[in-house]
């Protein structure tokens, strides 16, 4: 109990920890949301759509992509992967799960792309300042 003796606490400097522990609670409740925006799995070969599947609970799809390889997609709920490719590298295969709108996996040598789209996109960063 002597530390909290030597800090010295004035009731103002309560007043402004509380002050702070209130806006971080009150700032970080909008990353806290569910996300409950419609989410789609969009698949292209060749720059095409092939497939567009509104991504739900309960929903279970499997989609094989024929080309140069085969690919192999799975869509669980409102995730999708690609599951299987006789890609010689199975990049991606190693991608994993996509669950955000915005994410994407690329089988190249079969010029595959999934892509989840709709809902709300995540920015990872900003860039500001003019261009000429």
């Amino acid at each position: 109990m002597s530390w909290v003796r030597n800090l010295r606490l004035l009731p103002g400097d309560f007043v402004v920890a509380g002050v702070v522990i209130l806006l971080s609670g009150v700032l970080a409740v909008p990353f806290l949301s569910n996300g409950t925006e419609t989410v789609y799995a969009e698949i292209y070969q060749d720059e095409v759509l092939v497939r567009r599947i509104l991504l739900v609970d309960g929903i279970q799809e499997t989609v094989m992509i024929d080309g140069k390889v085969t690919n192999t997609i799975q869509v669980e709920g409102k995730t999708v992967r690609f599951s299987a490719s006789s890609c010689p590298d199975q990049v991606c295969v190693r991608t994993g799960t996509l669950t955000r709108a915005g994410q994407t996996a690329v089988c190249l040598p079969n010029r595959v792309i999934v892509r989840l789209s709709g809902g709300e996109t995540e920015v990872d960063a900003v860039a500001g300042g003019a261009v000429r």
